[in-house]
């Protein structure tokens, strides 16, 4: 008799199997947010050392190319779509109208996969090949097309410091033409085009692109995020998300300077809008 009974206390109770299912239930409760703060925090690391790949190759290109980097035939505007190859599987020309920015930069960089973060997740508003817009991430700041080594070569003339000229960064648009797309503040508010109320294209809004540009360790809130960037001297570092008035706009333009009264390049800083001619 004795046997018998512990034979049958082999197996667990129906209430048992729940107690342990419940249990499970409340420890995945408790893991789960700490595990998306751990793939996110990965995605963000992954997105800056791409980025700082790109810096490096970047940098060689330009010192190849007598401190300029490329301008497309087309002018500042060339280039500014998000195609990568031909349908016959090759690179694109990187004149092509409709090419991305960095199919001029792709053979001075270790991969083209660098030009792709995998946090990004908006559909791109081209409705290009899902191939092309997973790798053309970031956005080119338009201004970095003038650049000879440290003074950009438009009717501007301005100086840029390393450190504080932006070449691109995590964003919606392939090309930060300065029409309502960087992250200085601009009337209201900074990227004026990407919020509620913006400009629509072919008859769509793109409400949520803001959430494309802040698109690192996003929360709940609609202020919350961060865009990643890369710096000319190099460094990566996020802007984290705001309305503008912390975001010099010489960090997109370039400074100008009275030379009469400038000893240094700290003195006389004066951020300019620039004539893009």
């Amino acid at each position: 008799m004795v046997n018998r009974c512990r034979k049958h206390r082999n197996a667990f109770t129906l209430i048992e199997l729940l107690v342990v299912i419940a249990i499970i239930a409340v420890l995945m409760a408790i893991l789960m947010p700490s595990l998306q703060r751990v793939r996110k925090q990965a995605k963000n690391t992954v997105c800056q050392a791409h980025l700082k790949g790109l810096g490096v190759g970047l940098t060689l290109y330009q010192e190849d190319n007598g401190g300029r980097f490329y301008m497309p035939r087309g002018g500042i505007w060339g280039a500014n779509h998000i195609v990568w190859r031909n349908p016959d599987g090759g690179i694109i020309d990187k004149d092509d109208p409709k090419a991305y920015w960095g199919v001029a930069y792709h053979t001075y960089v270790k991969s083209v996969d660098l030009f792709g973060c995998p946090s990004s997740v908006q559909p791109h508003w081209f409705h290009e090949a899902p191939e092309d817009a997973k790798i053309a991430s970031y956005g080119q700041n338009c201004y970095m097309r003038y650049l000879k080594w440290t003074t950009l070569t438009n009717t501007s003339r301005a100086r840029v410091r390393p450190a504080e000229f932006i070449l691109c960064q995590d964003h919606f648009e392939q090309l930060l033409d300065d029409n309502g797309d960087m992250l200085y503040k601009q009337g209201k508010w900074n990227i004026p085009q990407w919020r509620p109320g913006g400009q629509s294209w072919g008859g769509q809004f793109y409400e949520n692109a803001i959430f494309e540009i802040y698109r690192h360790n996003r929360t709940g809130n609609y202020e919350s995020g961060h865009c990643n960037t890369l710096w000319l001297d190099g460094h990566v570092s996020p802007i984290g998300y705001s309305e503008g008035d912390d975001v010099p706009q010489y960090w997109y333009t370039g400074v100008t300077k009275p030379l009469e009264s400038a000893t240094n390049e700290s003195d006389s800083l004066v951020p300019i809008i620039v004539s893009q001619q």
